[in-house]
């Protein structure tokens, strides 16, 4: 009867040895690639809307120029096969004071540009940190076309809802 015990120890040790070394090192390559993935660039969509953010937002050792607030505008954007509503508020950064009053002087013709560039954005557009940031870009090189000369340095969204 020894003799028939000992397959099923040895059976059961070789289970055991698969267990105890089989699952740490299983464990241990998807951790591995996980980080190696991590520190690689594998995961580069996260980098890159952090880059951007960074990348448009100014440091506190930087001085804003004159600031000059625009009213809320609502605005009708498509989505799919229905029109949903976007509350903006903006408020625009001159290069300096002498830019300021031009933007000021050309308030009109500004809101017209964004209430046109915006009510031909689809909701798909602008509902990600991406979308909002494209549009940001486009806001600024619209106004700065008609404005000439890097008249606006940037803009920002005080208020920025969608219904």
């Amino acid at each position: 009867m020894t003799k028939k015990k000992e397959p099923k120890e040895n059976q059961k040790n070789a289970k055991n040895k698969i267990f105890l070394i089989g699952i740490p090192m299983l464990i241990f390559l998807v951790v591995g690639g996980g980080l190696a993935a991590y520190f690689y660039g594998g995961f580069n969509g996260f980098r890159s809307a952090e880059a951007g953010l960074q990348k448009n937002t100014p440091t506190i050792n930087e001085s804003l120029g004159p600031l000059v607030k625009m009213e809320d505008f609502v605005v009708n954007i498509m989505h799919k096969d229905t029109t949903r509503f976007l509350k903006m508020g903006i408020t625009l950064e001159a290069k300096d004071k002498e830019s300021s009053v031009r933007i000021k002087n050309r308030m009109p013709q500004i809101t017209d540009a964004v209430l046109l560039l915006v009510g031909n954005k689809h909701f798909d557009q602008i509902k990600d940190l991406q979308g909002k940031l494209q549009l940001k870009a486009d806001l600024i090189a619209h106004v700065n076309s008609l404005l000439g000369n890097d008249e606006l340095n940037d803009i920002f969204f005080t208020d920025f809802v969608v219904q």
